[in-house]
């Protein structure tokens, strides 16, 4: 917390230097929080590489991906914007963009956080004189069309309105087939799942995308089968591995069992090499203990475990209607441990059941302070 306020307050503020070179192959000159040491000469892995490294934990096993947090936003850029997924993907330090995704009433997926559009937007002044209880829909993103989205303008971290408009997961697609960057998709509703993957699958944009999400077997399926048989074979989808995850035709948690069902359907479907190819963590304190050894088991099996390490979390941040609300450990907010380095690669002392994929962070400058030296072969 005093790291990500130093950045914040000191780094942040005296630099804000970043030069864009959208759609060529050159590198950004990006200065202050999000590099603090020189950006890579040569550029990013290609996406084959990336790939084949992503899915084989015995492939380049010292390489930990760094995915940008709601892309390049703590810099006076708007959070899930255009131009922060742009910086993110001239940043050549970057090999993911995690993005947060919505659907309109009329069916348009788009770039946003929070279920509701006060934090981000200037909704509450397009729409005076209305008062959300957070039970109702006043300012419920899947409530409005796009027509009434688009025309809103995004705030910054500093919640300063900017020019910026919601964009649309076409336009990310756009910018990371140009510089050849992951985007992972963050998505919490089984509509905007469906309709997240006819976007991509429209694009043909698979080779660039990632998905993820607290899914079984049965429940993925019906979306893996609305795609071709080219296509199946090129989706990644990363099953989140969670205090309640819970396995098919089950009525309590069980997240060893939920993993071992997941390797259960891979072995009965071994040429979709992209479909539980990996697995992201959801622990964040030291007494997820039985997360520590599900990790464990996945890094014996020879894959890669990703984790959200962003913080802080547990401070009010997620709009209903117009009630700010808590998110994790509010109570406890010392017992989160996921913004801890040291804690997500060796949780315990135990660097078997660390993180060995991706680190979804805001915290650039830290994570290279870890991994100054990542090189693919």
């Amino acid at each position: 917390m005093k790291l990500l306020t130093f950045f914040r307050n000191g780094i942040l503020k005296s630099s804000f230097a970043l030069i864009l070179y959208v759609g060529t192959t050159q590198h950004a000159h990006a200065q202050g929080f999000y590099t603090t040491t020189t950006p890579p000469t040569t550029a990013r892995p290609s996406l084959d590489k990336l790939r084949a490294t992503l899915l084989d934990g015995n492939k380049n096993p010292g390489y930990v991906f760094l995915a940008l947090h709601r892309a390049a936003w703590i810099d006076g850029t708007p959070e899930n914007s255009v131009v922060a997924v742009a910086k993110a993907a001239n940043n050549r330090n970057v090999d993911m963009i995690e993005i947060d995704l919505k659907t309109s009433k009329d069916g348009k997926v788009y770039l946003m956080h929070d279920d509701y559009l006060q934090r981000t937007t200037n909704f509450l002044d397009m729409y005076p004189n209305t008062y959300g209880t957070g039970k109702d829909n006043y300012g419920k993103a899947s409530e409005y069309s796009w027509n009434e989205l688009s025309s809103l303008r995004l705030k910054n971290e500093e919640k300063t309105y900017t020019n910026e408009k919601i964009p649309l997961l076409q336009d990310a697609i756009t910018i990371a087939l140009g510089a050849g960057v992951f985007l992972q998709l963050d998505i919490n509703d089984d509509i905007t799942f469906r309709q997240a993957m006819k976007v991509v699958q429209a694009a043909n944009a698979f080779s660039v995308v990632m998905f993820k999400g607290n899914k079984t077997p049965k429940q993925f399926i019906p979306f893996f089968n609305l795609l071709t048989e080219a296509q199946k074979k090129q989706i990644i989808f990363a099953p989140f591995i969670k205090p309640d995850s819970t396995p098919d035709d089950a009525t309590t948690a069980d997240p060893m069992k939920f993993y071992e069902q997941w390797e259960t359907w891979r072995k009965a479907n071994p040429a979709y090499t992209g479909v539980a190819g990996l697995y992201e963590m959801v622990f964040r304190t030291p007494a997820d203990t039985n997360l520590f050894q599900v990790a464990q088991k996945i890094r014996a099996g020879g894959k890669r475990t990703g984790i959200f390490s962003a913080q802080p979390e547990y401070y009010k941040g997620r709009y209903i209607g117009n009630v700010n609300i808590n998110q994790c450990c509010a109570n406890n907010p010392e017992n989160d441990r996921r913004g801890d380095f040291d804690f997500i690669l060796a949780p315990n002392n135990n660097k078997n059941a660390g993180i060995n994929g991706y680190i979804i962070t805001d915290e650039v400058t830290t994570f290279l302070e870890f991994f100054p030296n990542r090189i693919i072969q």
